[in-house]
């Protein structure tokens, strides 16, 4: 309750100030890590953190030597990350899992953060911009299942948002997103494409017509990659992966191809009326990543399935970067706009969060809202 009062002071004063601007961002952030520790973790719930690649992969940590286990199995980093964590955690899986969905949180939000400063807006837009992760029911859910992938997204998320704030491009980080879920490798292309870092206009449209050509093509050559890269462990894995066309969707509790034309439609259109009317450099980048990945869904969406989903889910990770900003130019337009945001994600996400997965991934809402902050830490 003291979380919320602050936020609604802030949010009806609504003017820039360095000191409560970091307040409220810390408080939001720190409330949506305390709400994620409540997670409950057991066999049986429907998702895959329990499989091999998750738990499996952690309790293998305790009985293989160092260099045997990190460069044993796919993905070095994510098991580097696993066997220093099976030891610092004295081999409690539930501990260290939960540990990766808060740091996963709490990167993208501060990487929102970071992005929100640079656009010099008011208090309300960076709330609607936690609210597009924190409160989107479908993120948090996500979250609790394809975990490796949302904590090298949030990764990629940060060296994004420094990058274009600061002109910094941090490889090591970047790379070690990559090798601790394959399928940040594509974002990795996305990072490569100059076209995509400026306005997409004259001839730099040109240039960004032909990228997307050479993605399309890049999707057409996937088998041939996969065989040239065949014996490279973690490689061979991601490509394979990618090449799994028909098949390999993840299931209808997490992604739902049916409301996907009209999602990439809205997204691509509102991307291209950024693309068209803001001036500033500083959204570019993000805009025109989402555009490229609502267009590759759309072109992707009958043939291959399994990539699209993962596409498709990764688009959460944008929102935060786009949506709020649409109408900046326009003040008041843009104050009730970030407001509709907040209200409606939060309401909705209310609604939904004692069933989300199904049931059973937290405890319920009701239970929460009485929890001190010592309820949450212990």
């Amino acid at each position: 309750m003291g979380i919320l009062t602050f936020i609604l002071v802030k949010l009806v004063h609504n003017k820039k100030d360095s000191l409560t601007d970091t307040l409220l961002f810390a408080l939001i952030t720190l409330y949506a890590c305390l709400v994620q520790s409540t997670r409950i973790w057991k066999p049986g719930q429907p998702s895959d953190w329990y499989n091999e690649a998750y738990w499996g992969l952690f309790e293998q940590a305790g009985t293989m030597p160092f260099f045997s286990y990190v460069f044993g199995f796919k993905e070095p980093v994510w098991n580097f990350i696993n066997y220093i964590g099976f030891y610092l955690t004295s081999g409690d899986y539930f501990s260290f899992i939960n540990g990766i969905t808060v740091l996963t949180i709490a990167i993208t939000s501060y990487a929102i953060f970071i992005f929100w400063q640079k656009t010099n807006s008011d208090p309300v837009t960076l709330v609607a911009s936690l609210a597009l992760l924190i409160f989107f029911s479908e993120y948090i859910s996500n979250l609790n299942n394809i975990t490796r992938q949302c904590f090298a997204l949030s990764i990629v998320m940060y060296v994004f948002a420094v990058r274009v704030t600061q002109q910094k491009s941090l490889w090591f980080l970047f790379l070690s997103a990559c090798f601790i879920h394959t399928f940040s490798f594509l974002y990795l292309i996305f990072f490569l494409i100059k076209p995509l870092h400026n306005k997409l206009e004259g001839r730099n449209l040109k240039r960004f017509l032909y990228a997307i050509a050479g993605v399309a093509v890049g999707f057409m050559l996937l088998p041939l990659i996969g065989k040239l890269v065949s014996g490279i462990g973690f490689l061979a894995y991601g490509f394979k992966r990618l090449e799994k066309n028909s098949t390999g969707a993840l299931d209808d509790t997490v992604f739902n191809m049916g409301p996907l034309y009209i999602t990439a439609a809205v997204l691509i259109a509102i991307c291209s009326y950024m693309i068209w009317t803001t001036k500033k450099k500083v959204f570019n980048f993000y805009t025109n990543v989402l555009l490229v990945l609502m267009v590759a869904c759309v072109m992707l969406a009958s043939t291959s399935e399994g990539l699209v989903s993962r596409l498709y889910i990764s688009r959460m990770y944008l929102l935060p970067f786009v949506l709020p900003y649409v109408m900046l130019d326009k003040k008041i337009l843009n104050t009730l706009y970030a407001w509709a945001i907040v209200l409606f994600f939060g309401v909705r996400f209310l609604m939904s969060f004692d069933g989300l997965r199904r049931g059973g991934f937290f405890p319920p809402l009701q239970s929460l809202f009485g929890y001190s902050i010592f309820d949450f830490i212990f």
